[in-house]
């Protein structure tokens, strides 16, 4: 996608790279606004991000870049290793005939319905079926796992539970008395195989069959492999539009102002931890192949190349005479609000400034303006 160094690439270029490196740590998609929590001091995540870049260049050819596509296929095999993701995450479990009647041990993986009451009334969040409970797993309240314990399998049981004092996803719960009546279906065996109950008890929100969950899985695929071959587009096309254009002169506060911001999280992550940078990047970023010292050089030469990137842009806006109407403006900038976690193009002015607002709508029409007169073709 477009504005990969606008927004939120700008604001977490330090850890992308990490990333990149075989990140350790993810990345967090969002930063305060407040130049008191920026270590760096320069003000790079002041209220306004907007910084406009001078220097001197002679541009090249900006239209009739090419780009080809590499055609995306999506295979049985990719969409496979997709559900054995998902079946290492949630196994499936087939019923153990052998134990019917049997008593529940710790450690048997069983499946339940259960109703929850209080004062003899169900609560909201109390009731479900057809839910496998590994006993011993701790994964419901204090009581009730070990309750089970010796019950036959087959049987309905109640049994008596105290829910915490903290009890804080239902804090009306908290220190109160219920009774569940728990049915005991089986006892279940992990299995390799799917089948519709498993996909409709494990993600209903997805898909209720295997079929449909495998449809999912192969749009899914097919939508992050054209995101991230418009990413490569982008990125093509940029360096193409850079490599034809002289930079007579780039000034050296311009490079230091996206440097400073693509250290600022890693910064801040330092004072945090009561660390240094160095130290903060070794114990969680750092990598064999990639030294702090190469770090802060692939930083420096990232920072230069934004710097690049804007004066390419601005030069073509210039010269191609790009405006923005105020309808898309507010379109564009309320796209770039939902981005960002914000429900309003206010919010979004508050929180980067105008001028970085339309700085970023003026340079995705630079870009589409690059797309639009480029020569895009599929390979075969």
């Amino acid at each position: 996608m477009k504005k990969a160094f606008i927004i939120i690439g700008l604001l977490i270029v330090a850890l992308g790279l990490m990333t990149a490196c075989g990140s350790k740590n993810s990345t967090n998609n969002s930063t305060g606004n407040n130049s008191s929590t920026n270590p760096a001091g320069s003000g790079v995540l002041a209220d306004n991000m907007y910084h406009p870049c001078g220097g001197e260049l002679k541009i090249g050819q900006y239209k009739g870049l090419t780009f080809t596509a590499e055609k995306i296929v999506i295979t049985e095999d990719d969409i496979d290793f997709q559900v054995k993701k998902l079946m290492e995450t949630y196994p499936n479990y087939t019923k153990d005939t052998t134990r019917d009647n049997t008593l529940v041990k710790d450690g048997d993986v069983v499946n339940i319905d259960y109703v929850g009451k209080v004062g003899g009334n169900a609560f909201e969040g109390g009731t479900a079926k057809d839910a496998f409970l590994t006993i011993g797993s701790k994964q419901f309240i204090d009581g009730f796992e070990s309750s089970l314990i010796g019950k036959t399998i087959g049987t309905t049981v109640d049994i008596n539970v105290t829910f915490p004092e903290n009890y804080t996803p239902n804090p009306d719960l908290a220190g109160v008395a219920a009774v569940f009546t728990v049915t005991l279906n089986y006892v279940g065996l992990p299995s390799d195989e799917i089948d519709d109950a498993y996909v409709a008890r494990t993600v209903p929100s997805l898909a209720t069959t295997v079929e449909g969950l495998r449809k999912y899985i192969s749009d899914t695929l097919m939508e992050d492999a054209k995101d991230a071959q418009e990413d490569e587009m982008w990125d093509a096309l940029m360096k193409q539009a850079i490599e034809n254009t002289e930079f007579v002169k780039i000034l050296p506060e311009d490079v230091d102002y996206y440097y400073e911001l693509s250290m600022a999280t890693i910064k801040q992550y330092a004072t945090y931890y009561k660390m240094s940078e160095e130290e903060l990047y070794n114990t969680y970023y750092g990598t064999d192949e990639m030294t702090y010292a190469q770090f802060l050089a692939r930083c420096r030469e990232k920072a230069e190349q934004s710097v690049k990137e804007y004066m390419v842009l601005q030069e073509i806006i210039k010269l191609e005479n790009i405006t923005v109407s105020d309808e898309d403006y507010n379109k564009e900038a309320l796209e770039y609000a939902k981005n960002v976690g914000l429900t309003t193009v206010a919010e979004l002015e508050a929180k980067f400034g105008k001028d970085y607002v339309m700085y970023c709508v003026k340079t995705d029409k630079a870009l589409d303006f690059i797309k639009d007169n480029a020569v895009i073709t599929e390979a075969e």
